[in-house]
């Protein structure tokens, strides 16, 4: 275990929380099984309830991958156990009455030997 697990390891789990609201990180596993008839294709759903931040992408972040209509999630590891976030990942939120599902579009980790927190920028469909 490194400083900065055993340092800062315990810090983003009671802030997020504290600000943190309710929704729901959709783990998309496999490759997924293509049905001919009807064009889709359907992957494995893991559905995990957890507390994150939501703050809108700043401008200055905006960049080649990023819109001004994304978001930035914020979530401490902890809560995921072992599972590591993709961009095959989502996650689904309420936002005034709608339910709203945002494709992770890129995640950037602070970690020490493990993830400890996750900024997930996430582009709401």
């Amino acid at each position: 275990m490194s400083k900065v697990d055993t340092i800062f390891g315990s810090i983003p789990g009671p802030i997020i929380s504290e600000w943190g609201q309710s929704m729901t990180f959709i783990r998309n596993s496999g490759e997924g099984t293509y049905n001919q008839a009807t064009g889709t294709i359907t992957t494995t759903e893991t559905r995990i309830t957890v507390k994150a931040v939501i703050t809108k992408v700043t401008p200055t972040e905006v960049d080649g991958s990023l819109q001004s209509t994304d978001v930035k999630i914020m979530i401490d590891a902890a809560q995921l156990g072992a599972t590591y976030i993709t961009t095959a990942d989502q996650f689904e939120y309420i936002e005034n009455t709608d339910t709203i599902t945002a494709n992770i579009v890129r995640v950037d980790t602070a970690r020490g030997d493990s993830p400890i927190f996750y900024t997930c920028f996430a582009r709401p469909q």
